[in-house]
């Protein structure tokens, strides 16, 4: 099988890439493209956790600021935005360290994206995340307005 290069068949060159490191041909590697692939895996997988956190605490918001709106849809997202979370740190526990700042992040799109779905106003929600993880992540947290 010829060698298909990197930036025309990526499916192709990984499998090809994955037969030499298997078959231990290390001078046949394409070393630069691999070392990019490996860096963009953890982007991507730091990518995927940012977004679960966003859906979870911009339907909190809504859940929160448009109670009268609250309803199955809105539940079973948070309930999944959850469990997609602590199964995506179970697959990848070295995000723990950077969920402080992947939920500082995840909320600012949240605010947008709360804004956008309900028409409220961006000065409604609070500036920074009003819940800590553990709070935000338990089972039994449905926030409420204060009356």
């Amino acid at each position: 099988m010829a060698n298909v290069a990197y930036d025309q068949d990526l499916y192709t060159w990984s499998l090809q890439q994955a037969a030499l490191l298997r078959e231990r041909k290390f001078d046949q590697v394409d070393w630069e493209h691999i070392i990019e692939e490996v860096e963009d895996m953890s982007k991507s997988e730091k990518r995927a956790l940012q977004s679960f956190l966003e859906a979870l605490l911009m339907h909190l918001l809504k859940w929160q600021y448009q109670p009268a709106y609250q309803g199955r849809s809105w539940k079973f997202t948070i309930i999944e935005q959850r469990q997609r979370i602590v199964g995506h740190l179970k697959e990848n526990p070295g995000l723990k360290s950077k969920l402080s700042a992947l939920i500082e992040s995840a909320y600012r799109y949240a605010v947008s994206g709360a804004v956008r779905e309900t028409g409220l106003a961006p000065e409604i929600f609070p500036e920074t995340c009003p819940w800590d993880y553990e709070q935000f992540m338990a089972d039994d947290f449905w926030p409420e307005l204060d009356s």
